[in-house]
């Protein structure tokens, strides 16, 4: 008895700090180069040892994606799967959403640098403008219209819940042209 209390009494500290930081952030970015989605998550703290427990990643893709799984790569925080998916349900009939999940596994996190959690393709090999991070209490819920019980939160349960927001999320662009012709002098 005395060494489950040890063992809450340490862990308890910790999981109220993650509690009260709530600080892991998703997005979502083509890369051009590459060729395919990159998910990152940023952080508000720092942890050579962040044990990434069971998490979820939500995409929401536009409704012309075709009507199949993206093609994961794992990078880090375990081996992530596009398990679950609804194609345009009368919630939203405009996207797809994908839940890309992971057992997790031991990450080393630094506030305010980004790690790249896994990379994806479409079936098709293109990119669609558009995809996104699944926003929590605004996107659809399980209970909306044609979602079929599909919970597509994000979360990254690590003893208490870390995931906090997304940023950089309005949708991703096929092209990272940004250049501005120069104003003609007259």
């Amino acid at each position: 008895m005395k060494k489950v209390l040890l063992i809450v009494s340490l862990f308890l500290p910790i999981s109220l700090c993650f509690a009260q930081q709530n600080g892991v952030q998703f997005t979502v970015r083509w890369n051009i180069t590459n060729n395919r989605y990159e998910v990152f998550a940023k952080p508000n703290f720092t942890s050579s040892t962040f044990t990434w427990g069971p998490s979820q990643v939500g995409l929401v893709l536009p409704a012309l994606t075709p009507n199949q799984a993206v093609n994961v790569t794992s990078v880090n925080a375990g081996t992530w799967v596009d398990k679950s998916r609804v194609y345009a349900p009368l919630a939203d009939v405009a996207h797809d959403f994908h839940g890309v999940v992971s057992d997790g596994d031991m990450t080393n996190l630094t506030s305010g640098v980004e790690t790249l959690l896994f990379t994806f393709t479409l079936s098709d090999g293109q990119c669609r403008a558009g995809v996104r991070i699944f926003v929590n209490g605004s996107d659809p819920a399980s209970s909306a219209a044609g979602m079929a019980g599909g919970d597509f939160k994000n979360t990254i349960f690590s003893g208490v819940e870390a995931y906090g927001s997304n940023y950089n999320n309005t949708g991703t662009q096929c092209n990272n042209c940004n250049i501005t012709a120069p104003e003609l002098i007259k």
